[in-house]
């Protein structure tokens, strides 16, 4: 019988750890999907005032209940040690620079700190303190080295200052030289685009729903001192231009139609056109290693390099489409054709929201680089 009893007792046992094993690491990750989900400059603001709560509650009951206020330190102790967690994981996140050196030695002094509270804490409850306020210091102490990390990540994290709504008026020229009119190509290039006209079809017209999409976001930014929106737009335009081609072709092919639907005159303007789409993506993701080499913050960076990666792949295969398509110049094959203009239609949609989000995750990043560094202006209307 007590053989059977020690058996069960350590079966009992086994299956206590194993469920103990499993809650702890549910609770890992279910912390960690909150920490994904919650910017670190939001979590520091939130801990610094709580910090701050339960530490003016147990400074003043530290003498009339100290038991409550052991309750208030551990608290207080539990939201450090979350913080010291954060903040580990923004210092690995973290590239060299400023920013990271400060939260570096904020880490080390909050630690110092919440060390010295247990002790002055201890102290204070067997009545063994040197100094009666010792206890109040280290809980303030523990409280300013939280404020000052919360300071340093807010400031990493801040937003953009909004735009003026009202510009001063441009101060008028009364003896100047006559402005240089724009270069031909250029006034050609940079079409009027009106951001609040209705979308094409997304089911009617794909390609010229994406080119618009990608229309709308590059109208965000101003062109001057940053080839990525530039190239961006060029992009969305002669994928605009292909696609009333496609449409066209088709039309003169089957219905023997011939009136012009696009700028091109043949297929190979169109061909000529995947090749300087190819080039203008290469423009792009150049400016976005530039940006990803300088940006400290490996979240942005990761985010970066997720958002440029198809683009080298859609770009090879708008490559091949276009060769396809140059093979079957002269002839018609009607599911051939079908099957080349959804290929097409695809890689289009794919290709400009690659650019799309990469557009996104480099203004991101731009924030984050320091003016010196930083070569590519993302600047808004």
């Amino acid at each position: 019988n007590l053989s059977r009893l020690s058996e069960a007792v350590v079966s009992t046992q086994s299956t206590g750890d194993l469920v103990k094993q499993q809650w702890i690491t549910e609770a890992v990750r279910l912390r960690s999907d909150v920490d994904k989900c919650v910017k670190p400059s939001d979590f520091l603001v939130e801990s610094e005032r709580k910090v701050k709560e339960e530490g003016d509650a147990a400074k003043a009951l530290i003498n009339s209940n100290p038991k409550e206020a052991m309750v208030k330190v551990a608290m207080v102790q539990k939201i450090t040690n979350r913080v010291l967690e954060v903040t580990d994981a923004e210092l690995d996140n973290t590239g060299p620079c400023d920013y990271r050196v400060k939260l570096v030695d904020h880490r080390k002094n909050l630690d110092k700190a919440i060390k010295q509270c247990s002790v002055a804490t201890n102290e204070h409850i067997q009545g063994k303190a040197s100094d009666p306020k010792a206890f109040d210091k280290s809980i303030t102490e523990v409280h300013m080295n939280i404020n000052r990390i919360k300071d340093e990540m807010v400031g990493f994290y801040l937003p953009l200052p909004p735009l003026p709504e009202d510009l001063p008026p441009p101060i008028p020229e009364e003896d100047g030289p006559p402005t240089r009119p724009p270069n031909p190509s250029d006034e050609e290039e940079e079409e009027e685009f009106d951001v609040n006209a209705p979308a094409p079809d997304p089911v009617e017209a794909p390609i010229e729903h994406a080119a618009f999409k990608l229309r709308q976001e590059t109208a965000k930014y101003h062109e001057e001192d940053n080839g990525m929106i530039t190239a961006a737009r060029k992009i969305a335009q002669k994928f605009q231009q292909m696609a009333k081609y496609t449409k066209g072709r088709r039309e003169i092919l089957e219905l023997g139609s011939t009136e012009e639907k696009s700028e091109f005159s043949s297929m190979t303007d169109m061909i000529s056109t995947c090749k300087e789409i190819i080039a203008l993506t290469k423009q792009i993701q150049k400016h976005a290693d530039l940006i990803s080499k300088n940006c400290p913050d490996k979240r942005l960076v990761l985010s970066l390099a997720n958002s440029m990666e198809p683009m080298g792949m859609l770009s090879q295969q708008l490559n091949i489409i276009a060769s396809v398509k140059a093979a079957a110049c002269g002839k018609y094959d009607e599911a051939a054709e079908v099957e080349a203009d959804e290929m097409l239609t695809i890689n289009a949609q794919n290709l400009m929201k690659s650019v799309r989000d990469t557009v996104r995750a480099s203004e991101s990043c731009s924030v984050k680089i320091d003016s010196a560094s930083n070569k590519l202006k993302f600047k808004r209307k």
